[in-house]
């Protein structure tokens, strides 16, 4: 596989440099595994069928909107039903047989946090910035936090067991 990552025109292999990491250019159409763009992250979470897609306000899977716990409650793990991460495919996987894109965790993507466009797909967020965006919501979070449409952003630094990533690829 061809790595996605680059600084200075030199391969990145890890995440020791942060000056590297915050200053990365990503080669999209490489096969090697990377951080999805949020605008992949919402067309995984969204899609139904290709012609059709799940509303911003229910969590991804879900049957009805965010405040129907019932619903809400197949397809996420989050504070409403449980306080700690859990093993992935506990849950109703979406349309594409994902699971966790609501819940469970906060995921990473590449972008750097800036003004969402709304229905791109194929959105990449802006050049630089501070903040990079979370996506998906977590078992901390109340059931808003599981929509496909519900943004976040932190400090690339922070660490913690209730965010994590997902690896994507270009075939």
């Amino acid at each position: 596989m061809t790595p996605c990552y680059t600084y200075a025109s030199a391969v990145i292999k890890d995440s020791t440099s942060a000056t590297a990491c915050d200053n990365a250019a990503c080669a999209w159409t490489n096969n090697g595994y990377r951080l999805p763009s949020e605008g992949e992250y919402q067309y995984a979470a969204s899609y139904i069928n290709g012609s059709s897609w799940t509303p911003y306000n229910y969590a991804s899977g879900a049957t009805a909107d965010y405040t129907n716990a019932a619903a809400t409650g197949l397809v996420a793990w989050y504070g409403a039903n449980f306080s700690s991460a859990q093993a992935v495919g506990g849950k109703t996987a979406n349309a594409l047989g994902i699971y966790d894109m609501s819940g469970n965790v906060w995921e990473w993507c590449w972008d750097w946090y800036g003004t969402y466009p709304g229905t791109s797909t194929d959105y990449r967020g802006p050049a630089s910035g501070s903040l990079r965006v979370v996506r998906g919501g977590g078992f901390g979070v109340g059931a808003g936090g599981m929509q496909v449409g519900y943004r976040n952003s932190l400090s690339p630094y922070v660490t913690s067991y209730s965010y994590g990533f997902r690896f994507a690829r270009t075939n």
